[in-house]
């Protein structure tokens, strides 16, 4: 986001290591908005070191409710998404959670009525910071804010 441009919410000057972490926590809501009603947190499976990422569920691995991995997330009738919180925000800027486990999580960037607020960008290749300058001197141009 351009500096000159404050985020509402967001102390001026912007925000840094410095910053408190309700600060960080907001600056991450104003960039990555999303879904509140759901998100997805990144797994490894152990057997096959496969990773990815699933819808966080309160349910999940409960005896007698979860029945995974026989019925998927997406067909269970006990499903039980949990909202995005402060909390969950504060543990993927950790890297972990309050149980001390790894922790990174997503964003489903499309909300239910096919909008979304923000789009990321991969650059990459040789001229990747050539392709960075023209799209940053884009989106000023076209008055969109950009976060590099």
């Amino acid at each position: 986001m351009d500096t000159a441009t404050p985020l509402p919410g967001l102390p001026q000057g912007g925000v840094n290591q410095r910053s408190p972490v309700e600060a960080k926590i907001a600056l991450f809501r104003s960039l990555f908005r999303g879904r509140e009603d759901v998100y997805p947190r990144r797994f490894e499976s152990r057997k096959t070191g496969k990773t990815g990422y699933s819808p966080v569920c309160g349910n999940e691995w409960v005896q007698g409710v979860c029945e995974k991995p026989r019925i998927k997330c997406s067909e269970c009738p006990h499903q039980r998404f949990l909202s995005v919180t402060d909390d969950a925000i504060r543990w993927h800027l950790r890297g972990q959670d309050g149980h001390g486990r790894n922790f990174v999580m997503g964003v489903y960037p499309m909300l239910l009525d096919e909008t979304c607020f923000f789009l990321a960008a991969d650059f990459d290749k040789k001229k990747w910071q050539e392709d960075i300058a023209a799209f940053w001197e884009t989106c000023r141009q076209m008055n969109l804010p950009a976060a590099l």
